[in-house]
C-alpha cells in the first residue's frame, strides 16, 4: 500500500534566475487548486487561464525580466509578458485575449490559502479592465501573493505547458508532477481523489479513455516523467526509473 501524505514538500531555489523563458515557474500554494483555493464554485477554479496566469505570475515573480518590480509587487503587461502569455497560447483564438483578461480581473474575488491556514488575496489593485487594451497595464499583488508565489517555486517547462493544450486536466497532472513527484519515488493519485483534488472532474473525465488520451499526450510531450494508468488510479514516475509500486507515495486532498 501506498504512504499517504497530504503534500511532498519540494526543494527551495533562489529567486531572481535569468530566464529566457523556455522553463516556467509554478508554486504550491499560488496554484489555483484545492485544497489552497476556497469557494470553488467560483469559475476561476475551473478554467484553464486561471492556471496559466498562476504559472505566468510566478514565472515573472521568480526570474530577472524588464516587467516585474519586486519593490512595488507590480507586474507591467509589457512586451516579455505578452510573448511569454502568447508562447503559452493565452492570447489565441477570438477571446484568447478576452478571457485572459476576464481571469485577471476575476482574480480579485478569490482568496488563496496559506499552509498556516491564513486566507489570501492575490491582487492588490489593477488598471485592466474590460473593453481595453492590457498592454502596458499594471497589476499591483499583495505581499502575502507574492510571498506564496515564491515559496519553493518549481521549475515546468514551457514546451509542456503548450503541449497539454485542450483542457484542464493535463495541465493539473503535469503540475501535479512538477510539484509531487519526488526523486526515484512513484506519486500515485487514486480516480476517487483526483475527484476532490481537480475542481469540475466528471466520470468522463476520469474514465479509462480519457485518462488513457491524456496520459500518452503528456508521455509524448515531455522526457522528464512517465505518466502511466492503473484499474483504480495513476502513476507518475521520475523518466527512466522503473516501476516500483513499493516505493510509492499518495497524494491526496485534506
Amino acid at each position: 500500500m501506498p504512504n499517504k501524505i497530504h503534500r511532498l514538500r519540494s526543494v527551495g531555489m533562489d529567486n531572481g534566475i535569468a530566464t529566457g523563458f523556455g522553463i516556467l515557474y509554478v508554486a504550491e500554494e499560488a496554484y489555483p487548486l484545492i485544497p489552497y483555493v476556497r469557494g470553488n464554485e467560483h469559475p476561476l477554479a475551473f478554467g484553464r487561464t486561471p492556471r496559466l496566469l498562476s504559472i505566468l505570475f510566478t514565472t515573472f515573480v521568480n526570474t530577472q525580466n524588464a516587467d516585474y518590480n519586486g519593490k512595488t509587487r507590480t507586474l507591467t503587461i509589457g512586451k516579455d509578458v505578452r510573448q511569454v502569455a502568447r508562447r503559452m497560447g493565452m492570447l489565441t483564438g477570438g477571446c484568447g485575449r478576452q478571457n485572459t483578461v476576464t481571469s485577471i480581473i476575476g482574480y480579485q474575488d478569490i482568496t488563496f490559502t496559506s499552509r498556516d491556514g491564513k486566507e489570501i488575496k492575490p491582487i492588490e489593485e489593477t488598471n485592466i479592465v474590460q473593453g481595453e487594451s492590457w498592454n502596458e497595464k499594471t497589476i499591483t499583488f499583495t505581499w502575502e501573493y507574492v510571498r506564496l508565489m515564491s515559496r519553493e517555486p518549481k521549475e515546468i517547462p514551457l514546451s509542456a505547458v503548450v503541449g497539454t493544450s485542450g483542457g484542464s486536466l493535463s495541465l493539473d497532472l503535469l503540475v501535479f508532477a512538477t510539484l509531487y513527484c519526488p526523486e526515484q519515488k512513484e506519486l500515485y493519485i487514486s480516480r476517487n481523489n483526483l475527484y476532490k483534488i481537480v475542481p469540475g472532474t466528471s466520470t468522463e473525465t476520469v474514465s479509462t479513455k480519457h485518462l488513457t488520451v491524456s496520459l500518452t499526450k503528456l508521455n509524448q510531450i515531455q522526457k522528464i516523467w512517465v505518466f502511466s494508468l492503473t484499474r483504480a488510479g495513476l502513476v507518475i514516475r521520475p523518466y527512466g526509473m522503473p516501476p516500483k509500486a513499493e516505493n510509492r507515495v499518495q497524494l491526496i486532498a485534506e
